[in-house]
C-alpha cells in the first residue's frame, strides 16, 4: 500500500518522503576521566574492592540512565613516576549534572542505590575506605573534545 501511494505522489508531481523529520536533542553529555595511581604491589586488591564496591553502583546508574557510556583501562606499558597512572575509567556521562552536580538528581540516585545495595552501610563504607587507603593518587578530568 506504502509503495503505490508513493507512486501516485509521483505520478502527480508530489514529493513525499519516505522519513519524517525527527527533531534531534542536542547532545548534553559530559566525559570524565577518573586515574587512580595504585600503591606498589595493592593493585590486585583494588580491583577487587573496586568491583565489588564502586563498579556495581556505576553499572547501576548506567541503567537508570545517566551514565551513557563506561571504559575501564590500565596502561599495556609502565609510566614514569610523575604522570604514572594504573587505573583509569572513562565516563561519559548524560549531562553536566550527573557529572559535577552534587546533591542533585543523580546524587540522590547513588545513595539510594548505595543503600539497596550495601545494606551493611559499615562494611561497606570500611572497604571504600580501605579501596581509597591503597592509592597514592586519584584525580578527575571532565574533557572536551576539540574539533580540528
Amino acid at each position: 500500500m506504502k509503495g503505490t501511494l508513493a507512486f501516485a505522489a509521483a505520478a502527480l508531481g508530489l514529493a513525499v518522503s519516505s522519513v519524517p523529520a525527527v527533531a534531534q536533542a542536542p547532545d548534553r553529555s559530559v566525559t570524565a576521566e577518573y586515574y587512580y595511581r595504585i600503591k606498589w604491589g595493592s593493585a590486585a586488591e583494588f580491583k577487587q574492592l573496586y568491583e565489588r564496591n564502586h563498579a556495581p553502583i556505576l553499572r547501576e546508574m548506567q541503567k537508570q540512565g545517566f551514565i551513557l557510556g563506561m571504559e575501564v583501562e590500565e596502561p599495556f606499558t609502565h609510566l614514569a613516576g610523575g604522570p604514572r597512572w594504573d587505573l583509569r575509567v572513562t565516563i561519559r556521562m548524560r549531562d553536566a549534572e550527573s557529572a559535577i552536580g552534587v546533591g542533585g538528581e543523580f546524587d540522590k540516585a547513588v545513595a539510594a542505590t548505595t543503600k539497596r545495595l550495601y545494606p551493611d552501610k559499615e562494611k561497606f563504607l570500611a572497604e571504600e575506605a580501605r579501596r581509597f587507603s591503597l592509592l597514592e593518587e586519584h584525580w578527575d578530568v571532565i574533557v572536551a573534545k576539540v574539533e580540528p
